[in-house]
């Protein structure tokens, strides 16, 4: 509807933004806006220029917080949940670990002591953040961050087999039709290895009947695609949530064991996982304490993202902000 009640959605928007909202009584008192961080240029030690803190609130700091990136809009931004609450405690247009730790010292100089664990994915940045700022923080690399480089190693293995047959495209396989078993299909080997790009990604009792069929003989085609989906499997068997407080070091066996496993598969893809699950090693391993994992971090991700879109994107940045920061925090 263009109209509501004969008001334009343009008049509309207007009223809610400059007199139902708040948004330009806390502007005009200081309690919006005025939150920001310092660039600061290293050799001179000069403030170069300023960037906006939107969220930074110490009530939502808590014994166990996520640490994650979002872009809105066209900037990119760090979020810090509280994971047992799922509010924002702290969200500002940066990804640079010295700007983010300047500007939560100075939000919350007396919280960042109380924090007790904290997840993150793998990148540099947020690994010294969380390791600086957080000094009696146990660090947990997210789960499922893990898991995507593994997925990602699969289906490289996939896409090099598939890469192979394009170059033999003489390769047929006759398939009997579940639904009839008197039809014959034809279907060459490219055809299935497109077709099971996502049902290699789940776990194998998950299949149904047809999805085993064409496994089973994808498998037997190239052994190398079958050991690549039983190191998967391995690993992923491995983060089984049952495994939550049980023995530290019998989780930390069956981690080297697996990494002996990804080297001696001869496997490029999955030598790369191993060097990145022994590199982070410890933070990995963290998990098994209580099971922390981004998700709550990635839930929030969500909203924003649908948060988004129902607003049709971002028309006025500082007010979207606003509005954000009244929502989710």
């Amino acid at each position: 509807m263009a109209y509501m009640y004969g008001i334009k959605p343009k008049t509309l928007h207007y009223w809610y933004k400059e007199y139902l909202s708040g948004y330009r009584q806390q502007v005009a008192e200081g309690k919006w806006g005025e939150k920001k961080m310092h660039v600061v240029n290293k050799e001179t030690g000069e403030v170069v220029r300023e960037k906006a803190v939107p969220i930074a609130k110490s009530e939502n700091m808590g014994s166990h917080m996520t640490v994650d990136e979002k872009q809105i809009g066209k900037k990119m931004y760090t979020i810090m949940t509280n994971l047992k609450t799922g509010k924002i405690a702290f969200l500002a247009q940066s990804q640079k670990s010295e700007e983010l730790q300047e500007a939560a010292r100075n939000y919350f100089p007396d919280k960042l002591n109380e924090v007790r664990s904290v997840s993150c994915d793998m990148g540099s940045s947020y690994l010294k953040l969380c390791k600086d700022l957080f000094p009696n923080a146990k660090i947990v690399i997210d789960k499922f961050h893990v898991v995507m480089h593994l997925l990602e190693a699969l289906q490289q293995v996939r896409r090099q087999i598939k890469v192979h047959c394009i170059n033999h495209p003489d390769i047929q396989v006759n398939q009997v039709s579940l639904e009839d078993p008197q039809e014959q299909k034809q279907w060459s080997d490219i055809e299935l290895l497109e077709r099971c790009r996502y049902v290699i990604c789940r776990k194998e009792g998950e299949w149904d009947e047809e999805e085993r069929q064409m496994m089973n003989y994808v498998f037997r085609r190239y052994p190398l695609l079958q050991k690549a989906f039983d190191l998967t499997q391995k690993l992923r068997e491995w983060y089984d949530k049952k495994h939550i407080g049980a023995d530290m070091d019998l989780r930390e066996r069956d981690l080297y064991d697996w990494c002996d496993d990804a080297l001696q598969s001869r496997i490029p893809a999955f030598k790369a996982v191993r060097k990145i699950i022994e590199k982070h090693h410890d933070n990995i391993i963290n998990y098994f304490n209580e099971g922390q994992t981004n998700a709550k971090a990635e839930n929030m991700n969500g909203k924003i993202q649908r948060f988004l879109a129902n607003n049709f994107g971002i028309r006025d940045r500082d007010f979207f902000l606003f509005r954000l920061a009244g929502y989710f925090s």
